[in-house]
């Protein structure tokens, strides 16, 4: 049996290890730091929340019904919509400067964290699949250090992009490119995923 301090340093690596590979939130925090460093972190911020929720919807047993049948497949769809719709967002804007504010949709990145969270199937897959399994092994003890290792690498991680964005600016247009084919491949995966099922 593992003692109290290592259940929480697993807990921790786990969570650094959820959140530190690319992904669509990622993506996502990586533009939104060429605006500001807060608006990075709330970013990756609202996704943490996300899987704050998650966690209370595998502790009661319910993500088993989100996952089941035409809801996942809806949630494919809307998620791989939703993705292609912030890579055009993001291209789009590739040729401005750094720190201009967005029109519309960027004005709330903890939202838009949020909303990425929540319409991620894998995020949710994650939770099924692993989040069941870390629960019942470890019980609720684990899930303080998981969060912690969260919320540890997306300050790291925000503070990481907007030094290396406001020491060079060159690396701007590269890292909105590179946000948006990152959200193109997860959008367009998404899709791929919810027609194989029907097929």
């Amino acid at each position: 049996m593992l003692a109290g301090w290592q259940v929480f340093v697993s807990g921790v690596v786990l969570g650094v290890s959820i959140a530190a590979p690319p992904g669509p939130v990622n993506a996502a925090a990586a533009y939104q730091v060429t605006r500001s460093w807060l608006a990075g972190w709330l970013t990756l911020l609202g996704a943490t929340t996300a899987d704050g929720i998650f966690f209370a919807l595998t502790y009661f047993g319910l993500t088993a019904l989100i996952a089941s049948g035409e809801v996942r497949e809806i949630l494919f769809v809307v998620g791989g919509a939703f993705m292609l719709y912030l890579a055009y967002s993001t291209l789009r804007r590739a040729s401005d400067p750094p720190g201009v504010v967005p029109a519309r949709g960027g004005r709330f990145p903890y939202l838009l964290g949020l909303t990425i969270g929540l319409t991620n199937p894998f995020q949710l897959a994650w939770w099924i699949a692993v989040g069941m399994g870390m629960i019942s092994s470890f019980g609720l003890s684990i899930i303080v250090g998981f969060f912690t290792g969260i919320l540890v690498w997306t300050l790291f991680f925000a503070t990481l992009l907007h030094a290396g964005v406001s020491r060079y600016r060159r690396v701007y247009p590269i890292l909105v490119y590179a946000s948006g084919a990152i959200l193109v491949a997860f959008g367009v995966w998404f899709l791929y995923t919810a027609i194989a099922s029907l097929a």
